[in-house]
């Protein structure tokens, strides 16, 4: 029934344990596709040793992480896309909450769960209770509404309003998103089945500073009312603090000067 999407590229230390996190799960109709991303470490000799028929490797040259869900995506064999990263963790029960919750609303085609950080204790998170998330952007001002490692996307939304954006290599998953959320209502559970790993080998936040790869590089703002106004808004002056202190002087001046210094104010 999923098909469970993991883009890859070297995560050699990690990827064993996200691998036995998916075979681990409690429901067991699925499928496993592990999109090698052109990895430099023994990142693939990892996912190799695993003998589980279930399990397809496919190689592609270093392409982003948003070419390597693409991938996935088209080369699913299920109509439900379930995405996990390589460094992240799912607990055994993720797929079944998830399962349960498409069966109680079969008319929706976006589903996601609620996540904990590996500082916080992400075992006996009982809350079950749904939130019908009817206004992405007025949800998402007031924090985390979905993430790509507890999402899970019905094929038919990829063919209405596209892939991943390709060009972005930060912020990809942010525009995604954004666009489902302007067109469809996400049904989100409350139960934390999924630990998101902060300090894995080559989080992409660490060292990316190229601005025509973010996501703030794209906003039109002209166009945008409302919520949504607010929301990039707040994405844009987000980044700009986050550049001044990882001190990319460059990259946080020639946002202020894109989109104009009164949007801090």
């Amino acid at each position: 029934m999923f098909s469970v999407v993991i883009p890859l590229y070297n995560k050699e230390k990690s990827v064993k344990k996200t691998i036995e996190s998916v075979l681990n799960q409690t429901f067991q109709d699925y499928e496993v596709i592990v999109v090698n991303d052109g990895s430099t470490d023994n990142s693939l000799e990892v996912v190799k040793s695993f003998n589980d028929e279930r399990i397809r490797i496919i190689n592609q040259k270093n392409s982003g992480v948003s070419s390597a869900r693409n991938r996935g995506i088209k080369e699913a064999k299920y109509e439900w896309m379930a995405f996990l990263d390589a460094d992240d963790l799912w607990e055994n029960n993720h797929l079944q909450v998830v399962d349960e919750m498409i069966k109680s609303y079969p008319n929706e085609k976006v589903f996601c769960t609620s996540f904990a950080t590996c500082k916080n204790n992400m075992h006996h998170q009982k809350n079950n209770s749904i939130i019908i998330v009817e206004d992405y952007f007025k949800e998402v001002l007031n924090g985390y509404v979905i993430c790509s490692s507890v999402a899970v996307i019905h094929q038919s939304v990829f063919k209405n309003i596209g892939h991943f954006n390709e060009i972005l290599s930060r912020g990809e998953d942010l525009d995604m998103w954004a666009r489902i959320g302007k067109y469809y209502r996400i049904i989100k559970s409350n139960m934390v089945t999924a630990l998101y790993v902060q300090d894995s080998e080559n989080r992409l936040t660490k060292y990316e500073t190229n601005i025509n790869k973010y996501i703030t590089n794209y906003i039109n703002f002209a166009v945008l009312t409302g919520y949504e106004k607010k929301y990039y808004q707040k994405l844009v002056v987000d980044n700009i603090k986050s550049e001044i202190i990882n001190k990319n002087i460059k990259t946080s001046v020639k946002l202020l000067w894109k989109y104009n210094i009164k949007l801090i104010i």
